[in-house]
């Protein structure tokens, strides 16, 4: 059974309604779902988790219930869990709840934990009519995805022949022992038994050095396909949107890169080997047919009884490995995020409170990871058994038959030797396959990533638009985040000048940063356009957009290098002249000058090194750096005393281009030219400065000089 995982935080309710569709015989991959419903930040309210339902094909029905209750709802039901998120209830037999959990997997839970966490609102769903079952392809095809270069086919080519070449002297090898015994033991012919050893020993040889340069092939082959599918995956995912990043968690994320091994195992090793096992059974059974057909049976008879237990084991093997690993993602995450907190978390003493819910998290990933291992161990001791059995018929199958004089002991031993390779290799190729029906939960993982649509027009080459003005109009812009949620802004419509420099002012939560990122591209407005030089955003493309952009947002952070390359933003060729000359301009050339090192100064992942004002300044002097056409600051000198946030202030008058910053402190919105007012997401004033206006007025009527 499909057990879906939320990708993104609040899509909890998303993915229950994916795993009733799976438990109704109608699996539809979460992507799919979430293309065609957006999830907002807030999540989705039990209506909007009815209405979602309704339009796959589900009837739900809302009920408020005790907790001895729940064995009269109709599974499979969605329970509202813990105040703020979604579960699905499977069944309930005796005093045990089987809950499918979409952030930690399928747990079998006490009534007394369920008591915990069950609001008491339940959501029934049942098949409407006209519901049809259909089939769930793998949402992303490996194949035409992870295409191979003509080198690896070469790679490919030569580990195939290389393994065909192995397995002669594995076909051959139990006529070695026929012969040794039928023709050279039992009739005392020693020169012939002195050729045999010859003649195989030299033959053992050569298939040494056939196997360790198919090694060294193998090795090559993997090197060049983890290279080229990580660094696909790496670039196809800096290119998301931003919304995409903000809606899943890092740990997530990062985990996602770990699905490329598996795969990249199977295409550089396991492919090539479950073809040559393929073949070699093949082989191995005609010979035990042409040898003993009887025996034969016996084997073929078990093999298919191996192949029954481990197709009845396989949706076993695919919940328990997908619950492993939502688990191991919510362990690690919570370690990050341990990490990036430890400041906070030392402040608040909550070191113990803290490692008691890390701890909680691995728990839970050492007792699901218990369980795929028990689960292993299962099947390899009922594998052992039946391996066991076999041998146990065979020997006294065989035996039988060479005191019937119906077959000779070499025979036997080649008999026996031929049935060991094809039980490991018939054995191998049904677990490869059985491993390619697991990749899908790492194909599952790698889609999220894979099939969501890059930004509009991101691979375009960039090139420098000298001639944008930084003329911006804001024409009716509207965004909210979700369709049903209530928008952020709302019929904005402003226009700035080319070289006006203004201030967006507001109380929190206005809209005002969710503007700037409307306007540098990184937020699609819902409504509206924003015309640059009188043409929209979209038709410029967000390279030549945001080339034009020098931007601080309030999140920014550096990255680990020196400060010249971080000003620089890791230039090939850095100006160090132009970097210096930005520095002054963010007032803090000074406080770089007593480093020792200077601009070569290291300073550390996420600036962890600089004070907070210190690292705004850095951060501006890199928006100067791009010598760009308008400047966007949001809260860009919050952090600053009176002193240099003055002197930044006079470094952004002196200007000559476009900009547009969002402030609260009135030093700063001093410095405008014009102050538009936002409140709850529309313009409610838009004026000259008055304290520029009486400057522009005083400069007008001075006195011409003497």
């Amino acid at each position: 059974m499909y057990q879906a995982f939320q990708s993104e935080s609040t899509e909890c309710g998303l993915a229950c309604i994916a795993i009733a569709l799976d438990i109704y015989g109608a699996p539809v991959d979460l992507a799919e779902l979430r293309r065609k419903h957006h999830v907002s930040s807030r999540g989705l309210t039990l209506k909007e988790v009815v209405d979602i339902a309704a339009a796959n094909g589900l009837v739900g029905r809302a009920v408020r219930c005790d907790l001895d209750e729940l064995r009269e709802l109709r599974c499979p039901a969605i329970l509202h869990w813990g105040l703020h998120h979604y579960v699905v209830l499977e069944r309930v037999k005796g005093k045990t709840v089987r809950i499918s959990d979409p952030a930690s997997g399928r747990s079998d839970l006490g009534m007394d934990e369920v008591s915990r966490f069950f609001t008491g609102v339940a959501l029934e769903l049942a098949p409407a009519p006209g519901f049809r079952r259909r089939r769930q392809k793998s949402p992303l095809s490996l194949w035409s995805w992870f295409r191979l270069e003509p080198a690896m086919y070469g790679s490919l080519l030569q580990i195939l022949l290389l393994s065909l070449l192995l397995q002669v002297y594995v076909v051959a090898s139990p006529f070695y022992m026929q012969l040794a015994i039928d023709q050279a033991a039992l009739k005392g012919d020693h020169g012939l038994l002195m050729s045999l050893a010859l003649g195989f020993g030299l033959f053992g040889l050569f298939n040494v050095c056939a196997e360790g340069l198919r090694g060294v092939v193998t090795l090559r082959l993997s090197a060049l396909l983890n290279w080229d599918m990580t660094l696909r995956l790496f670039r196809h995912m800096v290119r998301l949107p931003l919304p995409w990043f903000q809606r899943r968690k890092l740990a997530d994320v990062l985990s996602r890169f770990d699905a490329i091994a598996p795969v990249r195992e199977l295409i550089s090793g396991t492919l090539v080997a479950t073809a040559v096992d393929g073949l070699l059974a093949v082989v191995t059974l005609v010979m035990m047919y042409v040898l003993a057909p009887r025996l034969a049976n016996v084997v073929l008879a078990a093999l298919v009884l191996y192949m029954a237990l481990r197709m009845a084991m396989l949706p076993i093997s695919i919940r328990l490995g997908m619950e492993a690993l939502g688990a191991r993602i919510a362990e690690s995450g919570k370690r990050i995020e341990t990490v990036r907190a430890i400041q906070t978390l030392k402040v608040m003493g909550a070191e113990n409170t803290r490692e008691g819910d890390w701890a909680n998290k691995f728990a839970a990933t050492i007792k699901r990871e218990q369980s795929v291992n028990v689960a292993n161990l299962s099947f390899t001791s009922i594998h052992g058994l039946l391996d066991a059995s076999v041998n146990v018929i065979l020997v006294y199958m065989g035996a039988r038959a060479v005191m019937d004089s119906s077959m000779t002991v070499g025979l036997l031993y080649a008999f026996m030797a031929y049935h060991t390779q094809f039980s490991n290799r018939a054995s191998a190729l049904f677990d490869q396959i059985i491993h390619w029906r697991l990749t899908d939960m790492y194909s599952y993982r790698l889609a999220d990533i894979v099939l969501t649509p890059k930004e509009d027009r991101i691979d375009e080459i960039s090139v420098a638009q000298p001639h944008i003005q930084g003329a911006l109009e804001f024409n009716g812009i509207g965004f909210a985040y979700a369709p049903q949620e209530p928008p952020i802004l709302r019929d904005v419509s402003f226009v700035i000048e080319p070289g006006e420099f203004v201030a967006i002012v507001g109380p929190s939560g206005a809209g005002k940063s969710t503007l700037l990122k409307v306007l540098c591209g990184l937020y699609p407005a819902s409504a509206g356009q924003v015309l640059l030089d009188g043409r929209s955003l979209e038709s410029w493309g967000p390279k030549a957009t945001r080339r034009a952009l020098g931007v601080v947002m309030q999140d920014d952070e550096l990255l680990a290098g020196t400060i010249a390359e971080n000003v620089a933003f890791f230039d090939e060729q850095i100006d160090i002249h132009r970097v210096w000359t930005c520095l002054e301009q963010a007032a803090i050339a000074q406080d770089i000058l007593k480093m020792p090192m200077r601009v070569e100064t290291f300073i550390g992942e996420m600036g962890a090194t600089l004070s907070g004002g210190q690292k705004q300044r850095i951060l501006l002097a890199r928006a100067l750096y791009r010598e760009p056409r308008i400047l966007v600051l949001d809260e860009a000198t919050s952090h600053l005393d009176m002193r240099r946030e003055s002197e930044i202030n006079a470094a952004l008058k002196a200007l000559t281009i476009t900009r547009v910053i969002v402030a609260h402190r009135s030093e700063t919105i001093a410095a405008a030219d014009r102050i538009i007012t936002i409140d709850r997401g529309t313009v409610v004033c838009d004026h000259r400065n008055p304290a520029r206006q009486l400057v522009e007025l005083a400069g007008d009527e001075a006195p011409p000089p003497a």
